[in-house]
């Protein structure tokens, strides 16, 4: 006969068999934990690790685990952070706009809210086409309608989905929303300096973590930092202008190339320009994952909390190298790499 083990999640108790993946105890006992590819790639079934030990899923000196990954080996007792529940809805493509040469804005509107976390990410299928990931942000004019999701997409020649955009599929077109997933999402209620970094379309969840952060304490200090590879790639000017109205806000925009058009615009790479940091300080950049890896480094050594959600490129044989795998992690002061979840860019 199996030995049991008696694991506590958020106060709730049930019993595993010794040797169980925890994400299958968890759902055999009725317990509804979040997970996608149990695979320990994509992060949404991360909990923490207060007492006990498992087999796998953990990296040294990481109180984090990934619940598909993890085998039951004693009593245990873990806690997950509250995030709404994940569901499917039916939408349409309600607008496409041309934010910069190589990036749409696509809005899907949906016949009810989906309610998720500053940060998140959703999986979007568009009717023909195969199964993305991307992050929900904020307008970035004007004010948000609960029925429309707003989307900012990288246009790549050989994507798939991408290359598609505005010509098969167009205003009208059928799109299922599933979500929300990830966990570099917005952490309320700290009491430091609030510190954004973004390249790209890095910039949607950031921008959605900004507004949110700004909504909560208008008071806190929040320095962004936004990149873009050429000045006519930086779309989000008409967005910053509009958080740059709090006197505790700053803005740095940073584009690669040289310029001389204006001074305002700094060169070089985001980390060039990053701020001093302190334990107090809590951290989330999304973008180009050198970028992500040093800003989470730079976070790391001084104490900082990090949460990243890098792009990567991923060549496959069927979608060329145009496709991106994207990562999502938290890094602290025992975390040592970041949480991985493939989404397409």
């Amino acid at each position: 006969m199996a030995k049991t083990c008696k694991v506590t999640l958020n106060n709730e108790a049930f019993l595993a068999n010794c040797g169980d993946l925890l994400l299958d105890s968890a759902l055999m006992n009725g317990i509804d934990l979040p997970h996608d590819c149990r695979s320990g790639i994509c992060g949404a079934c991360r909990v923490r690790l207060v007492d006990g030990k498992v087999f796998g899923g953990q990296e040294h000196g990481d109180d984090m685990i990934h619940a598909c990954q993890a085998r039951v080996v004693s009593d245990l007792e873990i806690v997950s952070e509250p995030v709404p529940d994940q569901v499917s809805l039916p939408g349409r493509v309600a607008k496409l706009v041309r934010l910069a040469p190589d990036v749409i804005g696509v809005d899907v509107e949906l016949p009810k809210p989906l309610h998720y976390l500053p940060g998140q990410y959703c999986k979007l299928q568009f009717r023909g086409f195969p199964e993305r990931s991307f992050s929900p942000t904020y307008p970035l004019e004007g004010g948000p309608d609960n029925h429309l999701m707003h989307f900012h997409i990288r246009r790549l020649e050989d994507g798939l989905v991408s290359s598609a955009l505005g010509s098969k599929i167009r205003a009208g077109h059928r799109v299922k929303v599933t979500g929300p997933l990830g966990s570099a999402f917005l952490r309320l209620k700290h009491p430091g300096r609030t510190v954004l970094v973004a390249s790209g379309t890095g910039f949607a969840p950031m921008w959605a973590i900004a507004v949110a952060a700004i909504t909560e304490q208008p008071q806190r200090e929040l320095v962004f930092i936004v990149a873009a590879r050429k000045l006519q790639s930086f779309y989000m000017h008409n967005a910053l202008c509009r958080l740059a109205r709090f006197p505790n806000v700053t803005i740095i925009p940073v584009v690669s190339e040289p310029q001389n058009i204006s001074p305002v615009m700094r060169s070089g790479r985001p980390t060039d320009h990053m701020p001093r940091l302190s334990p107090d300080d809590v951290v989330y950049t999304c973008g180009a994952p050198a970028m992500t890896e040093s800003v989470a480094r730079i976070s790391r050594a001084a104490g900082a909390r990090c949460y990243t959600d890098p792009f990567t490129p991923s060549a496959k044989p069927d979608e060329s190298a145009s496709l991106m795998t994207r990562f999502t992690g938290l890094f602290d002061g025992s975390s040592r790499k970041n949480t991985e979840v493939l989404r397409v860019a």
